[in-house]
């Protein structure tokens, strides 16, 4: 999956670009051994408007730059912007590094990958352990340090058992009587989640990675809030976040980026902090790298636009569609056709606003339906098109 992030990443590179030169790659702010700071942006889309894609595209560059990264999809009921300690324990199950085996992921495997990637077969498992662990520095969170340093001494002396306990506090931040006798007493609870996750930042840094891309993703129709209570700690944690990445010494090497379903909902749900939409409300990135909200919907406004963008991504998929189904018959030809044909019933007859989504949905049902014979018609096409926006607007409710 993450090798087809590039050849779908349509219209972004100059972002990507813009991405590694300012804060990413070796002469980013970032990625600097004396960064002090991190950097916050909003990215914004409606549902099915590209906002998922453009995250993992991100973090698909971080990645070729050694960055961590770990993507939480807030939800009102499981993991809310209001709940430090959840979005905690999503990163903690998430946490990705770029030199963990495929498959891999999470603190405690990160934590393995750490004592386990150097380690000969002529050194004690457990004296090397000691050297990496005696190299940390303090963390905003003590308890967090602690707990890595008995899951790390657990892991390299084979003790499972111990592994597993520390493993409940690093995942879900409870203390068992266990880890009390360790000294681990700080539960993470929505007080210290920040600190945790503030935490979580500096031990990468520590362990050799340039930094962390944490990403919030608002993946529904509307922002991860219900009552009036949520509105406000909500705003709070966001202005929290904000201030903290500008702040020496908190997130440093951290790229921050909150994804919204539109600007709208946004200002709405956040109508009475005006100091904090004032604070994001600017635009103009990649061109103004320092603007703090990434508008995706602006940058396809005209119906040509629109269709431009899908033609070269129609080209883009077939192109894996052929890697798919080696065996199928359809030329380039054809599929550019189709491309445009359906690109044309999406986007003139305004069937949805979520016109990328539906674009790719259809496209693929319409190359699916040519292995089998000739190109859809354009009634066909429309008919298709009409199928899959009518489950487009029953999903994410």
């Amino acid at each position: 999956m993450a090798e087809a992030i590039p050849l779908l990443s349509v219209g972004l590179e100059r972002d990507l670009r813009v991405f590694t030169r300012e804060y990413l790659g070796p002469q980013g702010l970032l990625a600097s051994p004396n960064a002090t700071t991190g950097t916050f942006k909003i990215i914004e889309a409606y549902y099915g408007g590209g906002k998922t894609h453009y995250l993992r595209a991100v973090q698909h560059e971080a990645a070729q730059n050694r960055f961590a990264s770990a993507i939480v999809n807030l939800r009102k009921d499981e993991c809310p912007l209001t709940r430090f300690d959840l979005i905690y324990r999503a990163v903690a199950e998430v946490l990705q590094v770029p030199d963990l085996p495929a498959g891999k992921y999470g603190i405690t495997e990160v934590i393995r990958h750490w004592l386990d990637h150097d380690l000969s077969e002529d050194v004690d498992p457990v004296s090397h352990a000691q050297s990496k662990l005696a190299s940390l520095g303090d963390l905003p969170l003590a308890g967090l340090k602690l707990a890595i340093r008995e899951a790390a001494l657990a892991h390299a002396s084979g003790d499972s058992e111990m592994f597993d306990q520390v493993r409940v506090y690093l995942v879900n931040g409870q203390v068992t009587p266990l880890l009390r006798k360790k000294g681990i007493v700080q539960a993470i609870k929505p007080e210290t989640g920040s600190l945790a996750l503030r935490s979580v930042a500096h031990w990468l840094r520590q362990i050799g990675y340039p930094g962390l891309v944490f990403i919030l993703d608002e993946g529904d129709r509307s922002l991860s809030l219900s009552k009036a209570n949520d509105k406000r700690a909500a705003s709070n944690n966001l202005v929290q976040l904000i201030n903290e990445t500008s702040t020496e010494g908190a997130w440093p090497g951290v790229l921050l980026l909150y994804s919204i379903p539109s600007w709208d909902s946004f200002t709405s749900a956040f109508q009475d902090n005006a100091a904090l939409i004032t604070r994001v409300r600017n635009t103009g990135f990649p061109m103004s790298p320092p603007a703090a909200r990434i508008n995706l919907d602006a940058r396809t406004e005209s119906d040509e636009d629109k269709i431009g963008f899908c033609k070269k991504l129609g080209e883009r998929l077939f192109n894996l569609f052929v890697l798919a189904y080696p065996d199928q018959t359809l030329d380039q030809a054809d599929a550019a056709t189709l491309a445009s044909q359906v690109a044309d019933v999406v986007v003139e007859n305004e069937i949805t606003n979520t016109f990328r989504r539906l674009f790719v949905q259809t496209y693929i049902i319409g190359l699916n339906y040519a292995r089998d014979g000739d190109l859809p018609t354009r009634g066909e096409i429309t008919q298709m098109a009409l199928g899959e926006a009518d489950k487009l607007s029953h999903s994410g409710e």
